[in-house]
């Protein structure tokens, strides 16, 4: 399904993570939207992941924020702003701006305090984020840099994955056939001893049940879908073809090994 595009009306702030520097803007929509964009026409990868990485989460029912493709309007830019990676320009990637009672997520603590007090809908929404960062080798998700939002909003509770700039463990593309077999280390990702001990022993079999059919979920994602992700990649990013089959071949090949590597994992922390 092709990806909507909105377009910029109102610029409100720059964030200043480093590295991707995006902005918030209102958009087309009546949304607001944090966007990424290619600074300067220097860095478009960090977009084509977001979007890759995006779609496949939807694809298994990972909680991620709605996205839009945002054309970004320059004349709605203040002049005097001056902005860490350059002006905001061309199309950029736009992650859906939360509302509602909003946590940012900043250590594992935090999430063991949110599981002991939310119980199950958290606890599955984290073993499905870990499973997805698996398949993907997200770089840039760990104990202490969850990249995580806790959302409560009207009853209903979830736990939302972004900011997936670095999934491919940040590799140039056409090496990707190097990490392609590789499994993850404890410490780059959430598979955390004292963290998944607490889940382990407090879930048990429910435990089981969801890492069990997350990874089924995963290693079940049809080529057809994965390749309609990737014709979605816009051609203004300037992405080849012989890196879109890198990537196709990396996400497909691995998607059948992340329930022996999440396996490994808790293996190594004792579980």
């Amino acid at each position: 399904m092709p990806i909507k595009t909105v377009t910029t009306e109102i610029f409100q702030k720059e964030f200043g993570t480093r590295g991707s520097y995006p902005s918030l803007f209102d958009c087309s929509d009546n949304l607001r939207y944090i966007v990424k964009h290619s600074q300067l026409k220097r860095n478009y990868n960090h977009l084509i992941n977001e979007l890759i990485a995006v779609q496949l989460a939807k694809a298994i029912s990972i909680p991620v924020p709605d996205f839009r493709l945002v054309q970004i309007n320059q004349n709605i830019l203040p002049n005097d702003y001056i902005f860490s990676a350059g002006k905001p320009s061309g199309l950029g990637f736009g992650s859906q701006f939360l509302v509602g009672n909003i946590i940012t997520v900043p250590d594992i603590d935090t999430i063991i305090a949110i599981s002991k007090s939310k119980k199950n809908e958290i606890t599955e929404d984290l073993i499905k984020i870990c499973a997805f960062d698996i398949w993907l080798r997200n770089s840039d998700r760990s104990p202490n840099n969850p990249n995580l939002l806790f959302q409560e909003k009207r009853g209903i509770i979830r736990l939302y994955a972004i900011d997936h700039s670095s999934i491919f463990s940040e590799l140039n593309y056409l090496d990707l056939f190097r990490e392609i077999d590789q499994i993850p280390t404890i410490g780059e990702n959430l598979v955390d001893e004292e963290l998944f001990s607490y889940i382990y022993f407090n879930y048990g079999l429910f435990f089981e049940k969801v890492k069990t059919d997350i990874c089924k979920k995963i290693e079940n994602v049809k080529e057809e879908e994965i390749q309609e992700i990737l014709d979605n990649i816009p051609k203004e990013w300037n992405l080849k073809q012989q890196e879109i089959e890198s990537i196709f071949n990396f996400i497909n090949k691995r998607k059948t090994e992340v329930e022996n590597h999440f396996n490994y994992l808790l293996k190594e922390i004792g579980l």
